[in-house]
């Protein structure tokens, strides 16, 4: 009988690799900015630093702007700069030349000749998403290996990390475990995955904390006494959870949804729930506070405590920009959740994305094996918990808008994917009878799925 772990990490590792080394580098949304904020963490700098003028972006040099960043080896922003001739961002037109990679492959890294690289968004970020590449990044800089071989080695490590999390997520979920197979093989999800992106982290965390909190709520471990190691668990994944992105602290409410006996009393449950919620916003607090003090305004026009106050003002305004937002972009998010990749400029075809949401529907209402049982009330967690996930990623997402904007910039459909296995699970019933999926149906057309997939790359950067 073929297990969900085992079919993942054979359709994971050699595809997951492939996509590593076929995508071009810093051809995932932000990667450049990303491997500049791995770098500065590597070597030990957790906080970024101001600086006025005489610093460096993509393309451009500013010599009065007040930028945010640090100092990093020149060799790094010659490679980003020289990887490609051609900016291959945006233009489907533009290819890789193999020998631009080629030819930086053994660039000397020159740790000692150092500039201020501007990069203000991700400078922001927690260093938490960006252990597993400032990992790869530092053991590589002990190597004296060139920034280009630096990049690979934290994608790399990057990706191993994100194996283990889902490996860990899949083995541990008492329900539907062929449902996140699926969810973490989309295309999208595996193409982040073999990028230096903080998203992938954040995402396997997302799904070890689900899988981790359902393990706790259904099935046999219902019954048992909850061990103060596994408290302690919980809480390290809903913190670094909460760390990573913002807004997917509320999936901590799915907490609620472990039964009250596995506590012992009333007071052991309140004090080990709030306290694992209360330590995630005392975090955030944290961290918050510490970048309050290095924040720069990405566009003079742009205010989020401004929006933030037209939020709190309007509140039915702003939920008719949620509609608008739903009705006028769902379908583009949709296509981007399965496979938008490279800089959102390199879709798969259509009936590939069409047939995957066919596939994860077909999983998440009739799985492909016998499964536990969620109680109402633990539906109704569920539902809480994504619902108020998906609220809070809108609501920081419009801060970044206009004010009073009418339709909400800057949503990605990849933004959703650790939201994705309680909306599955709330999709999970067992009064239909209708056909299941067998497990080699499914792995033919994972397989399939995935091969399309670096067609696609491999045609879109080098055909």
């Amino acid at each position: 009988m073929l297990r969900p772990a085992v079919v993942f990490l054979r359709l994971a590792i050699p595809f997951g690799v492939i996509l590593t080394l076929l995508t071009p580098p810093f051809q995932s949304p932000d990667e450049h900015l990303h491997f500049y904020r791995a770098w500065q963490i590597a070597e030990g700098h957790l906080v970024a630093s101001q600086q006025r003028g005489d610093c460096y972006g993509y393309s451009r040099y500013f010599d009065d702007e007040l930028c945010l960043g640090g100092e990093l080896p020149q060799s790094v922003l010659t490679t980003v700069r020289q990887v490609s001739q051609a900016d291959l961002r945006f233009d489907a037109n533009q290819r890789q030349r193999p020998e631009d990679i080629v030819n930086l492959l053994w660039l000397p890294l020159h740790r000692q000749n150092r500039l201020f690289l501007n990069f203000k968004t991700t400078a922001l970020h927690s260093p938490i998403p960006y252990l597993p590449q400032a990992m790869g990044i530092g053991v590589g800089q002990v190597l004296h290996l060139s920034p280009l071989l630096l990049m690979y080695l934290g994608r790399l490590t990057n990706l191993g990390v994100w194996l283990l999390l889902l490996v860990g997520s899949i083995r541990l979920t008492p329900l539907n475990p062929w449902l996140l197979v699926g969810l973490a093989l989309t295309p999208m999800s595996l193409f982040q995955a073999a990028s230096l992106s903080v998203d992938v982290l954040t995402n396997g965390v997302a799904f070890l904390f689900v899988a981790l909190v359902l393990r706790h709520g259904v099935g046999e471990m219902a019954t048992k006494p909850l061990s103060l190691l596994e408290s302690l668990t919980v809480a390290a994944l809903a913190i670094a959870l909460s760390l990573a992105k913002l807004a997917y602290f509320p999936l901590t409410l799915l907490l609620f949804s472990i039964p009250r006996r596995r506590f012992g009393s009333w007071r052991r449950y309140g004090v080990t729930l709030g306290g694992i919620i209360l330590a995630s916003v005392v975090a955030v607090g944290i961290w918050s506070a510490v970048v309050s003090q290095i924040y720069i305004p990405l566009h003079p026009q742009l205010s989020p405590q401004a929006q933030l106050a037209f939020i709190l003002g309007h509140p039915l305004a702003f939920l008719a920009t949620l509609g608008r937002t739903i009705q006028q972009q769902g379908g583009e998010l949709a296509r981007q959740f399965i496979g938008v990749l490279g800089w959102l400029d390199t879709p798969l075809p259509g009936f590939l994305i069409r047939s995957y949401w066919g596939v994860l529907l077909w999983l998440a209402v009739i799985p492909v094996t016998g499964e536990g049982r969620l109680s109402r009330w633990q539906r109704s967690w569920l539902a809480i918990a994504a619902l108020s996930s998906i609220l809070v990623l809108c609501t920081l997402a419009y801060l970044w808008n206009f004010v009073g904007e009418p339709i909400i910039g800057g949503l990605q459909g990849r933004y959703f994917i650790p939201i994705a296995p309680l909306l599955g699970l709330l999709l999970y019933q067992r009064r239909w009878r209708l056909p299941r999926l067998t497990p080699w149906l499914l792995v033919g057309y994972l397989l399939f799925s995935l091969t399309v997939t670096c067609l696609v790359v491999g045609d879109r950067y080098y055909g």
